[in-house]
């Protein structure tokens, strides 16, 4: 076994989904791909890669998270990004309906069941009603509370029905 193959199996693998949040919230700020691609050293082609993974080394992850802590402050447009290109990356995130740095936790991020938190309220059918205020997209939890209300509502008018007709 030569060197260069005993290294390779030593890479140590961690899941991705904090590298590719991390990386998502970057892009609602404005961050463009090929920006963010130059700024972690890696390609565009592996951070397209990378956004699909499951697993990832560890040093990439660190890597990303390096860029992360230095950039989610950061305004894209001090730094050189023009505003074609920042707009652009704003409006592929939300069209995809990724969380800003703001919804993420540094705690859970990296955990692969962390849900992001929008409004201090997800889930319930008062974080439905702060994102409607703040015009921020519906994330599955208060989609779901949202749905729940619906059936609320309806089955209480139904009871309503039932008793005037009785």
């Amino acid at each position: 076994m030569t060197e260069q193959t005993a290294e390779a199996t030593d890479v140590i693998m961690v899941s991705a989904a904090g590298s590719i949040r991390r990386l998502q919230a970057l892009a609602v700020a404005g961050w463009p791909i090929a920006r963010l691609a130059r700024e972690t050293g890696l390609t565009p082609y592996r951070l397209a890669r990378l956004m699909a993974a499951t697993a990832i080394p560890v040093e990439t992850a660190r890597t990303v998270a390096a860029v992360y802590a230095r950039l989610a402050t950061a305004s894209p447009g001090l730094c050189g990004v023009s505003h074609i290109y920042a707009r652009a990356a704003r409006e592929r995130a939300a069209a995809a309906r990724w969380a800003p740095h703001g919804a993420w936790d540094d705690d859970t991020i990296d955990d692969p069941d962390a849900r992001p938190e929008w409004t201090g309220h997800c889930g319930t059918t008062r974080g439905a009603d702060l994102h409607e205020r703040d015009g921020i997209p519906l994330c599955p939890p208060c989609e779901d509370a949202l749905y729940r209300r619906r059936l609320r509502n309806e089955a209480r008018a139904l009871r309503q029905a039932s008793a005037t007709t009785s």
